[in-house]
């Protein structure tokens, strides 16, 4: 006699029940309440960063004309062990395998010493338009 047949249905869990659908569609809808609620804060966010920003600005400016100046005013040999120490800082910190951005900004001033140098070497701009040479004040050291 022959065994009867059982027979049973299998899916892919995309059926057409509609209570299948209501648990998706409420994470849906949470998820695209917090999308909108992200983008009001970021959009605050960069209105109250774009109001800040002239001021920001301008002060960067102060403190980098203020800080030429300084350099400006150094003697040579501070120019140079200021430049020097930079470097070797920014040396060691890169030979440890330290961040990038702490290597880039231990060189900073590094840069700033050794262009003010640099540019103490060159002629004034008020020498080099009327044709004048600097000279030493001691060309023939005795």
């Amino acid at each position: 006699m022959p065994s009867p047949e059982t027979r049973t249905e299998r899916t892919n869990g995309a059926g057409d029940d509609s209570d299948d659908r209501s648990p998706l569609v409420g994470v849906m809808t949470s998820a695209q309440d917090a999308a909108q609620t992200t983008a009001a804060a970021v959009r605050s966010a960069a209105e109250t960063a774009a109001e800040h920003l002239p001021s920001a600005v301008a002060s960067a400016q102060e403190v980098s004309r203020d800080t030429a100046r300084v350099l400006d005013d150094l003697p040579d040999q501070a120019l140079v062990i200021g430049t020097s120490f930079s470097m070797g800082l920014g040396v060691g910190l890169f030979l440890s395998g330290s961040n990038r951005l702490l290597v880039a900004l231990a060189l900073v001033p590094a840069a700033a010493m050794a262009a003010t140098l640099l540019n103490r070497d060159q002629p004034t701009a008020d020498a080099r338009r009327s044709g004048r040479q600097l000279l030493p004040a001691e060309p023939f050291p005795s």
